[in-house]
């Protein structure tokens, strides 16, 4: 990761619109503690506290800012969007099985599948009611879209997985609908809480949807090449789950067929063996030759392309710090990490 590009960024994060977020993460504390039922607050604080970037609501913030908006609206739909996304989290552990989540146990593995999944449920019926609260229903609109997607995605995905068939198209149906849609809801909702015209926030929800792809493929990336302290969760943890992110993609397409047999079998559940051969064996092998066919640097290469894409459609706006700053996001996004 390009350090300098972090240090400014979160430097001119702070000047710009550290207050709201100040008021955001208030918000976000006052919900987690809002319910009477001790297992809910426990476990939501664990997962919503343990260190995020707040990357949606500060999309939120930047946006509305950029638009006009007012800043207590847009901290309290900054702290919608990010106990949604503490929900989305919440239940892919339980679907991934996942044992970590940011570098400690995920919920699931501390509390049970039953109480992740209920609580999980409870963040969409409270986001749900605070959405209500706020009464904007092309804001409702927007988001209840992208739930939709994300849901759709997830099943896609599933049933994509256990054919044992997924190509780049695929791929990037599932990333688009999964991560981008709900990063273009919240650039969405900035520009709907500020006073920008119908094509102002089409250009700021373009600019999420160009901006959440390029962040999925390069979170999907840093399974094969970051250091596990930072991600949270051992390298490769992707690849024994069975998931085909874009570096094991182009690795597929560009392996001789005996290299492509070893990864598939590596895409097999853990407990699989193959010829004899144990499973973790061919999980090396598969890392080994997304190294050899640059699978990494393919998908960064894409990952800069989506976030190009993101970075014009901003030139719709006038100069400005927010302008700027959102440029920024998006130059970090691909850089992070690396």
């Amino acid at each position: 990761m390009t350090v300098s590009i972090e240090a400014t960024l979160r430097a001119r994060l702070g000047r710009l619109i550290g207050e709201e977020l100040r008021a955001c993460e208030a918000e976000i504390q006052r919900e987690l503690r809002s319910s009477p039922v001790a297992l809910i607050q426990d476990l939501t604080e664990y997962v919503a506290l343990a260190g995020g970037k707040r990357l949606r609501p500060i999309l939120v913030l930047l946006c509305a800012r950029l638009a006009g908006g007012p800043a207590a609206r847009a901290a309290r739909l900054g702290c919608v969007v990010e106990l949604l996304h503490t929900a989305t989290l919440i239940h892919d552990d339980v679907v991934d099985r996942a044992p970590l989540r940011r570098g400690r146990p995920s919920a699931n593995a501390r509390w049970g599948d039953d109480a992740a999944v209920l609580v999980g449920d409870h963040l969409y019926a409270r986001c749900m009611a605070l959405l209500v609260a706020d009464g904007d229903l092309a804001v409702m609109q927007a988001l209840a879209g992208a739930m939709v997607s994300m849901t759709e995605a997830e099943v896609f995905q599933l049933e994509r997985k256990r054919e044992g068939q997924l190509g780049e198209a695929d791929y990037l149906r599932i990333i688009r609908q999964k991560t981008a849609t709900f990063i273009s809801a919240c650039c969405r909702l900035g520009g709907l809480v500020g006073r920008l015209d119908d094509d102002g926030v089409e250009a700021l929800a373009s600019f999420g949807e160009h901006l959440g792809i390029a962040f999925q493929i390069i979170d999907d990336s840093l399974d094969f090449d970051a250091d596990e302290a930072r991600l949270g969760k051992a390298i490769g943890a992707d690849l024994r789950e069975g998931k085909r992110t874009l570096p094991l993609i182009a690795t597929l397409e560009r392996a001789r067929p005996e290299e492509r047999a070893r990864i598939l079998r590596a895409l097999r559940p853990p407990t699989a063996e193959a010829d004899g051969v144990p499973a973790e064996l061919d999980v090396v092998e598969a890392h080994r030759l997304v190294k050899v066919y640059d699978g990494v640097g393919y998908a960064v290469r894409q990952a800069a392309a989506y976030a190009g894409g993101a970075t014009a459609c901003l030139d719709r706006f006038p100069g400005s710090e927010e302008r700027e700053v959102l440029g920024l996001i998006a130059e970090y996004v691909v850089q992070r990490d690396r």
